[in-house]
């Protein structure tokens, strides 16, 4: 059931990455924080531990500023620096926590930490605070799903199903969420959804595979899973 979980995951993750960094860009591009340097420009090192300096120095000068705390958390990430990160996330929201956007990078951290339990909690405030999207809820659905709690994943996955029913990636969520949980008729119908929309995800195939083979229905099974290595994926 793990590899079911991981299968979905890795479905999902493109999406789940973009959505992150869309976050994460938001605490530097917010004009009101004021930050003293431009925003380097792909993983240059020095300029990436320039601008942790120069934000390190306008925290000195305004220690209120949550969106110093954000935005120097942000560049300690981009260096690997998770500690420093999340120390920094902290005080961003002990300073501001009515912010949705530090909610999201606190719990992208901690998902790339494989911090399952503590990302669903953060996806859970960042959503409290508003506004919800689906690609929160898919968030939420995932880690929960990564957890095990699959009737908290399946909430989740609903509430996102209810923002936009034709989602493929809301749909996919579902679909395996509804596996986990020995729905797999209800697995095959929300899986058979997401392939119509989007007929070039392997892992839909895959996962609905699973599905066929628990409902006893080998040879559809079978084919699923081909189709699914013909498009590139082999979970």
């Amino acid at each position: 059931m793990k590899a079911l979980a991981f299968a979905t995951v890795v479905t999902l993750s493109f999406s789940m990455a973009v959505f992150a960094q869309i976050s994460k860009s938001s605490l530097e591009s917010d004009k009101s924080s004021k930050p003293p340097t431009k925003a380097a420009a792909g993983v240059d090192v020095a300029a990436i531990q320039k601008k942790i300096d120069d934000y390190t120095a306008a925290i000195k000068d305004d220690p209120g500023n949550d969106k110093y705390y954000g935005a120097r958390g942000q560049n300690f990430e981009k260096l690997g620096n998770y500690t420093s990160a999340l120390n920094d996330y902290n005080c961003a929201i002990a300073l501001n926590p009515n912010r949705q956007a530090y909610f999201i990078v606190r719990a992208n951290l901690h998902a790339v930490q494989k911090q399952f339990g503590d990302a669903y909690e953060d996806y859970s405030r960042a959503i409290a605070c508003g506004p919800v999207t689906q690609g929160l809820f898919r968030a939420q659905g995932s880690n929960a799903l990564l957890l095990g709690e699959y009737d908290k994943a399946l909430v989740s996955a609903r509430n996102a199903i209810n923002l936009n029913e034709n989602d493929w990636e809301s749909l996919v969520l579902l679909g395996s969420v509804e596996l986990m949980k020995g729905m797999f008729s209800d697995s095959v119908k929300h899986l058979t959804r997401a392939i119509e929309i989007n007929p070039a995800v392997g892992g839909a195939y895959s996962i609905r595979a699973d599905a066929f083979a628990k409902l006893g229905k080998t040879e559809l099974a079978k084919r699923d899973k081909a189709k699914a290595r013909e498009l590139g994926f082999f979970l």
